[in-house]
């Protein structure tokens, strides 16, 4: 027997160099697919500093280090970066303070599905002067809580706190392969310091995220394709629902040529967080409502429409499709179908059209051609109703947001990634950036405010090569923690445009109070505290502290110019904020 099969250790596992097992959590990151570790110090976290700045010197594998100024803007940051490379990255953060300075971005990493490894350092536990890292400073008592990973666990798919038993590349490949194992999502690692000090002999041996592999669903049963296929054939007014095939370029290539063939049309919901289908495409966004529809196919979405208001009658035809279809995140969900089917949508899609191709007769491709019609023809008068509402826009003399929004379609590149973090005015920003390809448009979806500032910055660094613009109300604005990802993006050359719909208000607090209350004393006495904050903070200032470009507009004419100059000055190397007064929710 080797030794390596006495110490239980697979002889297949690699060789990789190692003093400590800060360099094997390192490597082990870079090895399962980790460009960017997004890090903000911590005392007890010097050994990623140390053992990234050894890789580099030696030429190991190790991610880029990213310095970051705040917790929430890290973690936004590595969702971004995720969300435009389909691939894993990382944070770091200090001890329990840092882990809840995360915030609602774990929400957002939660629900987004955003394969995340989430890390932060413990407060070493060792008696003093025991071994290496053990406490030294008397702030170390007040930093071990009962159960550090209790803070993200609703939050993450797994969290595991780093022991002195474990393989630490091991762990970290482990942690990696749940992560982007379907469905994607957060883990956390906590690493005490003590532990990520201890000596390695020089070599360590540990499986590569890779080496472990990751989940596949499976194809459709064929069956299944063949029953949704023969309802679509004879439906009279089907109808698609999505929100975020376009994670996968393959599955939207599919679903366009599904809807092609069968004349099917193909809506979204706001919660939509990436570009699903062709925003010019004839079918897209001329639909039925769910209520009309005789078969309904959802595929990654939730929810479509809602239950019990908008619901599908009682004979249509209803298929689930999804790598999680029964939704599992979420406790309550009050949707039926008729077949749930989890397996991945681009192969759900392309069964179904190959089953139907051969069944389509004459008087099938005859409805399927009026209905085709009928969708071009709809189209057309949505897209001249936009065009009209914006056109109609431009003669006010302050601008609003779809002015805003149709401004900023007009400067947009094919390839321009759209980030929108907004409310009130995110339909507007929606209709007129009109995306077409997969990987341009992404929304947090969550409804963590807040997100877009870091993961604009976090998109930028992930694709230097594109334009990033980031379209956000000014709350959300300010809950992003804006200064920290204007400098992030000024200090790494990651400059993006951030154009900021400037209403003062909260819309939760202002329209929402009046629906909830339209005949209270708020609206009677027009007493919205706690839904405004007019004045607003100066945002072009805010940009100018961080070593960016800022400008504030007010005038309808002025729009168009100063979007422009924000886009030249984000090109020429510097991060942007062009604030945009609008008027308040109505």
């Amino acid at each position: 027997m080797s030794k390596i099969e006495s110490l239980g250790v697979d002889s297949s596992w690699g060789e990789h160099a190692a003093d400590e097992w800060s360099d094997a959590v390192v490597g082990a990151m870079k090895l399962g697919g980790v460009d960017h570790l997004f890090f903000v110090s911590g005392a007890e976290m010097n050994f990623f500093q140390e053992a990234i700045a050894k890789a580099e010197a030696l030429g190991r594998p190790a991610p880029r280090l990213v310095t970051m100024m705040h917790e929430s803007v890290a973690l936004n940051a590595a969702i971004g970066a995720a969300m435009v490379t389909g691939r894993p990255s990382a944070t770091a953060v200090h001890v329990d303070v840092g882990t809840l300075h995360y915030g609602a971005a774990l929400h957002a990493a939660w629900r987004s599905g955003a394969p995340v490894l989430i890390t932060a350092g413990t407060g070493p536990r060792a008696f003093p002067g025991s071994m290496r890292g053990a406490r030294n400073r008397s702030i170390q008592w007040l930093q071990e809580p009962r159960d550090q990973g209790e803070i993200v666990r609703q939050y993450t798919k797994v969290d595991h706190r780093l022991e002195h038993q474990d393989n630490p590349g091991l762990m970290v490949s482990r942690l990696l392969q749940v992560a982007m194992s379907e469905p994607m999502g957060p883990a956390y690692l906590a690493i005490p310091r003590e532990t990520a000090m201890l000596p390695m002999p020089g070599v360590t041996r540990f499986p590569t995220r890779d080496q472990m592999g990751l989940a596949r669903p499976t194809w459709p049963d064929p069956d299944d394709a063949r029953s949704i296929a023969r309802w679509l054939v004879k439906s009279e007014n089907p109808c698609i629902y999505t929100d975020r095939i376009g994670r996968d370029p393959e599955a939207v290539t599919e679903l366009v040529r599904l809807a092609e063939l069968l004349a099917i049309p193909v809506m979204e919901s706001r919660h939509s967080d990436r570009c699903n289908f062709p925003a010019t495409h004839p079918l897209y966004g001329v639909g039925p409502l769910a209520r009309d529809a005789d078969v309904v196919l959802v595929f990654e979405s939730a929810p479509p429409y809602m239950p019990g208001v908008d619901s599908p009658g009682a004979n249509a035809k209803i298929a689930w499709i999804s790598v999680d279809p029964v939704l599992s995140r979420f406790k309550t969900m009050e949707f039926r179908a008729d077949l749930w089917i989890s397996a991945t949508p681009a192969k759900v899609a392309r069964a179904i059209a190959d089953a139907a191709t051969g069944m389509l007769d004459k008087s099938d491709l005859s409805r399927i051609a009026e209905r085709r019609k009928r969708f071009a023809e709809r189209k057309r008068k949505l897209q001249a109703q936009e065009e009209q509402q914006a056109l109609e826009a431009g003669k006010l003399t302050q601008p609003n947001g779809c002015w805003v929004s149709y401004q900023l379609g007009r400067l947009l590149e094919p390839d321009t990634m759209v980030l929108n973090d907004g409310l009130s005015n995110g339909d507007f920003v929606h209709a007129y950036a009109r995306r077409e390809t997969p990987g341009t448009y992404f929304r947090s979806g969550s409804s963590s405010g807040g997100w877009g500032v870091g993961a604009a910055f976090g998109a930028k660094l992930a694709a230097p090569e594109r334009d990033v613009v980031l379209a956000s109300g000014d709350g959300f604005f300010s809950f992003g923690t804006p200064m920290a990802a204007l400098w992030a993006a000024r200090f790494h050359k990651a400059p993006f445009l951030s154009v900021v719909f400037v209403n003062g208000t909260y819309s939760t607090g202002t329209s929402n109070l009046r629906d909830s209350y339209p005949e209270g004393y708020a609206v009677r006495n027009n007493n919205y505290a706690g839904g405004s904050f007019d004045p607003p903070p100066d945002f072009a200032k805010l940009a100018e502290a961080a070593g960016g470009y800022g400008e504030n507009v007010t005038e309808t004419a002025e729009v168009g110019p100063a979007l422009a100059r924000g886009l030249k000055q984000v090109r020429d190397g510097l991060p942007a904020v062009i604030a945009v007064r609008v008027p308040g929710p109505v």
